[in-house]
């Protein structure tokens, strides 16, 4: 079987002008790649589709409609990131080790982490970068729209790192924060990362391990089981409204978001939910995405 090939975006725009019938956007990704034999990642995919639909947005949205999206965008990530309060610990565990599972040496970070991620942030259509121990790092798209990152610029502003154990707990007990980094646990747990990298991370960016500050409690799976389940319950409460918005106002072109009989948007956890994530590896060598990891 041939190589898959790198379409140009200008083969992928008028491919994308084919498809008659509106399709969700896995679906679309993977008619095109079965059709073309393209290597097209679902991140770049999703890039393209917005300049496809920068016209007709621009026609048919009044200020009214923009309005309501950001409106109930900003609901959804005051809901979604209000902090954990109860039972915070007063101080970083001292005897925390993280569990290394791999005999590959952690990855070297770039010598301002914070300053790449954001520029990764800024030039990417991902929403942030995680570096694995491999050949590969790894670039990740929440399915949904939130803009966490903004809380810890924030708290950032003028902090010279490391920070103090004062301003490691301010973060530590921050909704955004707290949101921001299980993100980071749940694309790094999917990507096959070690959970000890992903805390070494976050740290050399914003200051903290979150994980050398959860208690007994916090760790203890049944307990984490239920907060996500409390989490995933206030994500879908508040993703409804802002994906019938999204398709009521062109911000994503008609028919992307699936809707049932009664106009309302159809709610996929795999495809909706909170950590509903897109990962596309990216080469450490070429700097070249290498395709999206398999849905689960």
């Amino acid at each position: 079987m041939a190589s898959p090939i790198v379409p140009t975006d200008e083969q992928v725009l008028s491919e994308i002008k084919t498809f008659a019938t509106p399709l969700g956007r896995q679906k679309l990704l993977n008619a095109m790649r079965s059709k073309n034999n393209w290597a097209l990642s679902d991140a770049r995919l999703k890039r393209l589709l917005a300049e496809v639909n920068d016209h007709a947005t621009a026609t048919h949205q009044d200020s009214l409609e923009s309005t309501d999206v950001v409106s109930l965008l900003t609901d959804y990530g005051n809901a979604i990131s209000a902090p954990l309060t109860q039972d915070l610990s007063e101080g970083p565990n001292a005897t925390y080790e993280a569990e290394e599972l791999s005999d590959l040496p952690p990855p070297v970070l770039p010598t301002n982490p914070l300053s790449a991620q954001l520029q990764f942030h800024k030039e990417s259509p991902g929403f942030f970068i995680l570096y694995g121990r491999g050949e590969y790092d790894y670039a990740v798209i929440p399915n949904s729209s939130i803009a966490i990152i903004l809380s810890l610029l924030e708290f950032l502003k003028g902090k010279r790192m490391p920070l103090s154990v004062d301003q490691q707990k301010a973060l530590n007990e921050n909704g955004g924060v707290q949101t921001m980094f299980e993100y980071y646990e749940a694309a790094g747990k999917k990507a096959g990362i070690p959970v000890g990298d992903i805390g070494r991370q976050f740290e050399a960016e914003y200051g903290i391990d979150p994980l050398r500050w959860r208690t007994k409690r916090q760790n203890d799976p049944a307990w984490r089981k239920t907060y996500d389940g409390v989490k995933e319950v206030i994500h879908k409460k508040y993703m409804i409204p802002v994906m019938k918005a999204m398709s009521e106002s062109l911000v994503v072109p008609r028919g992307m978001i699936p809707m049932d009989e009664a106009g309302n948007p159809i709610y996929d956890p795999k495809v909706n939910g909170r950590f509903a994530l897109v990962i596309t590896k990216i080469s450490k060598v070429t700097g070249i995405e290498c395709g999206d990891l398999p849905w689960k």
